[in-house]
């Protein structure tokens, strides 16, 4: 498996001034954060990739307007973890939505594989489990070129999870 560790000027940086959500510093042992909207989860494991589609994210919700509450957690560990992470702060949290974000890359044996389809269905069965919608935002990839075009300024998923993030908060909200 292989860690981006990249400052590429083809990934996505934070706008300056977002004014539209609220972006709560979320403390894990915070008692008093109540009535999130979302919640991202994101990797420290390939960090420039997973920074990069969580200010895509950010950038589409301020250009959308989103007004709501929005926390942020940078979990230790790969894509791996993600899941379990995630299920204990949505059970903690219970926000209208979660979003993982991660980036697994092909090596050169089958741990890939089995870490992709090992995370993906964990993070399916965890939302059905909750109720909560979770947006799978783990890429997997072959290699760290298609990472950087997908977290990046070339495809920009970040800005494809913030649309579809909108679409399910404005159902959920007619349901």
């Amino acid at each position: 498996m292989t860690n981006i560790d990249n400052n590429s000027n083809l990934l996505i940086s934070l706008n300056e001034s977002p004014s539209g959500y609220e972006l709560i510093d979320l403390d894990i042992t915070n008692e008093k954060v109540t009535n999130l909207d979302i919640i991202v989860v994101y990797s420290s494991y390939n960090l420039s990739i997973n920074v990069s589609l969580l200010n895509g994210y950010l950038n589409e919700l301020d250009a959308l307007r989103f007004k709501g509450k929005i926390a942020i957690i940078k979990a230790p560990g790969g894509a791996f973890e993600l899941p379990i992470l995630s299920s204990r702060i949505i059970d903690k949290y219970n926000p209208k939505v979660t979003l993982v974000i991660g980036c697994i890359v092909k090596g050169d044996t089958k741990h890939y594989d089995f870490l992709s389809t090992t995370v993906t269905n964990a993070i399916s069965s965890l939302s059905m489990e909750t109720g909560i919608p979770i947006l799978n935002g783990v890429l997997t990839v072959e290699n760290k070129q298609q990472a950087i075009d997908r977290a990046g300024t070339k495809f920009d998923k970040g800005l494809e999870y913030a649309k579809a993030t909108i679409e399910i908060i404005d159902l959920l909200e007619k349901l």
